[in-house]
């Protein structure tokens, strides 16, 4: 008798830890979607020559912080008149952090060349994929938990900015179609962008690893 009721008990447990293990997965997937498929991105602008000529100084390093329409480096001018001396400036477009340098003193640099490359740090956002079966229950404005991969257990808080309209793969080098006769079907991945509410803070870089977690709504 006594063996029954610690069966009984035992399997009735058992039902209830299953029933509740079962709901909190129905719930998390009824009211929020997660993907690691994220990183940081951000808007990253050019710095060009609008002449042609040898780079003379770059008087910036990686990682230097610069104000929109600084010199932040110059080409030799010699052979400018005196009305066109400003050509020979290199001048960064906006305000922000120098992420990159792509010329040396010496070197010679024309228009269409980037030189540098800058982004407000103040500015980035997360870029991140959701499955094509998923993306229909996410909507613009929905508030998105994001973590980041090299702040362990800090959470910033942001928000469903863009869905975009195309899948990841349109915008490929290599092309989505087979022409070998052999199909697989791959579950496609929609691009969204989720902007950061606040920073806290943190010195932030593009490309840093991230997951989210989307608390979605009316779903």
């Amino acid at each position: 008798m006594k063996r029954k009721v610690m069966l009984y008990i035992i399997l009735t447990a058992l039902v209830v830890v299953g029933g509740g293990i079962g709901g909190y997965f129905w719930y998390e997937g009824q009211n929020y979607l997660t993907t690691d498929d994220s990183r940081l991105a951000g808007d990253i602008y050019k710095v060009m020559p609008r002449i042609t000529g040898k780079v003379t100084s770059l008087q910036v390093s990686e990682g230097d912080h610069v104000l929109a329409d600084q010199i932040i480096g110059q080409q030799d001018n010699n052979n400018l008149p005196t009305s066109s001396l400003d050509q020979a400036a290199l001048r960064s477009p906006i305000e922000g952090t120098v992420i990159k340098t792509l010329v040396k003193a010496g070197e010679v640099s024309s228009p269409g060349q980037t030189v540098a490359m800058v982004v407000d740090t103040n500015k980035l956002y997360v870029s991140a994929n959701v499955e094509e079966t998923e993306i229909h229950k996410v909507k613009e404005g929905e508030v998105v938990e994001i973590n980041l991969d090299n702040f362990p257990g800090k959470v910033l808080l942001g928000k469903v900015q863009e869905i975009s309209k195309a899948t990841a793969s349109t915008f490929s080098l290599l092309p989505a179609t087979n022409t070998s006769g052999n199909f697989t079907k791959v579950t496609q991945r929609i691009p969204i962008k989720i902007s950061i509410d606040d920073n806290q803070g943190l010195e932030l870089s593009p490309g840093i690893s991230t997951s989210i977690k989307i608390h979605l709504k009316g779903n």
